[in-house]
């Protein structure tokens, strides 16, 4: 009796050795603001709403969605892959007018890349920081200068050889002379980091980012997820989705 079952036990396992295994998906259902762009394991989905629930093997996934107007969302589930059910709802937290352009008192071009636009938000970071180093480096000069100016300018009152009065006056001119150039470099550095700033806060107000949106039919495959080893030999199809901003 036991040599008769340990033989069954060994067929069990040779079948079990030599078989595929069907993995049993799990159902995602993923909901979000009509307009918004999904993107899970940087496979394009479409936008939302979505057609119906993915059925996806276990595993991690990682979804992202945008939206004009919004922070991006990013979020990793992991999915068990038991024929469990599971939820998520993207929540886009959208951006703020007031952080916007109030960043950029602190520092040009923070309120840029608070909103995504980091090519222009270094920009003004870099005309801000260029233009105060400028004025820094100059205004250390103009000191410099003007203590020279100012111990000719002694000499010039003390001297009364006429040959050192004239030394003393052309140097002291020449020190006056460049000490001015050297103010008028801290002014022109103290605009331009100014300027920055305005013009981030500017930039941040105007260009604010707003979004109209309307859902519209999105066709896909819903019940398979075109990335991993599981590949389906169709392509997601979609369908773009109308979006009108206004700034």
């Amino acid at each position: 009796m036991f040599r008769q079952f340990l033989k069954s036990l060994l067929v069990v396992l040779a079948l079990a050795a030599v078989l595929p295994v069907t993995a049993v998906a799990a159902t995602l259902e993923i909901t979000g603001p009509p307009g918004a762009s999904l993107v899970i394991n940087d496979q394009d989905m479409g936008f939302f709403p979505l057609d119906g629930p993915l059925d996806l093997p276990g595993g991690v996934y990682t979804i992202k969605s945008r939206l004009a107007g919004h922070q991006d969302y990013e979020y990793t589930i992991k999915l068990v892959g038991d024929g469990a059910w599971q939820r998520v709802s993207v929540r886009l937290v959208p951006f703020s007018r007031k952080t916007a352009w109030t960043s950029n008192i602190l520092f040009a071009g923070l309120g840029q890349h608070y909103l995504g636009k980091s090519t222009r938000g270094w920009i003004y970071n870099i005309a801000e920081a260029g233009g105060l180093l400028v004025a820094l480096f100059a205004e250390l000069d103009r000191n410099n200068l003007s203590k020279d100016y100012l111990e000719l300018q002694d000499n010039y009152n003390s001297t009364i050889n006429a040959d050192d009065i004239a030394r003393y006056r052309e140097e002291a001119d020449q020190a006056y002379s460049d000490m001015k150039d050297k103010e008028d470099m801290r002014n022109a550095g103290l605009m331009v980091a100014g300027g920055a700033i305005v013009v981030s806060i500017l930039d941040a107000i105007i260009f604010f980012p707003s979004v109209e949106a309307g859902a519209g039919p999105v066709p896909m495959d819903t019940g398979s997820l075109d990335v991993g080893p599981w590949m389906d030999p169709n392509p997601l199809s979609t369908v773009h989705l109308a979006v009108r901003l206004e700034f």
